[in-house]
């Protein structure tokens, strides 16, 4: 019997994830896109399977995941101001795709697709699940309480309400201002 073990990726520098977003910025939707991919920290999935109905502007932005683990959470000011440019003017309904093009029948991945192409052009080397990686990443370091975490980026563990350390504005204001100040100083 072979028994495998996980890879550990290096730690991303912050310097990096930061350079993808800024690639990204000719791109209107891929810029959207990766925004919320790295600005609030969620999976590729989670992202292209949003509805308009998900999307709550204002100004205390948030978005509402029906993943793996259905969540509310604040977005960071300029993923909400990158999401709010793409449905600027454009007639939708609470039903269609809120990144409508970053996912389509015809290829599903499209988003890690044109998201690795605009990498390559500027000579990174990174791909959609290394935003991810680095949003936690930071979260993390910060010192945020464990709970805090899992409960905001949805990871295995749920926390429950009780576990949720009452912080002013929501434990998820917190988060997605770090987030913010971290990656779109």
């Amino acid at each position: 019997m072979t028994t495998r073990t996980a890879e550990q990726k290096p730690f991303l520098s912050v310097a990096a994830p930061r350079a993808a977003l800024d690639a990204t910025r000719g791109d209107q939707l891929l810029y959207a896109g990766t925004s919320l991919l790295l600005l609030a920290g969620l999976r590729r999935d989670e992202a292209t399977r949003l509805l308009v109905g998900d999307w709550s502007p204002g100004a205390y932005p948030q978005v509402r995941i029906l993943g793996r683990q259905k969540r509310m959470i604040r977005v960071a000011t300029t993923a909400a101001a990158a999401v709010d440019a793409c449905l600027d003017g454009v007639e939708v309904e609470a039903e269609e795709p809120l990144l409508l093009g970053l996912k389509t029948a015809e290829n599903p991945f499209q988003m890690s697709r044109l998201f690795r192409l605009r990498m390559r052009e500027c000579g990174l080397n990174l791909n959609v699940y290394d935003l991810r990686r680095a949003a936690i990443a930071v979260v993390i370091n910060s010192g945020t309480p464990l709970a805090h975490i899992e409960a905001y980026f949805g990871l295995s563990k749920v926390a429950t309400s009780k576990q949720l350390v009452p912080v002013p504005g929501g434990y998820d204001r917190d988060i997605a201002i770090l987030l913010e100040e971290t990656f779109a100083p």
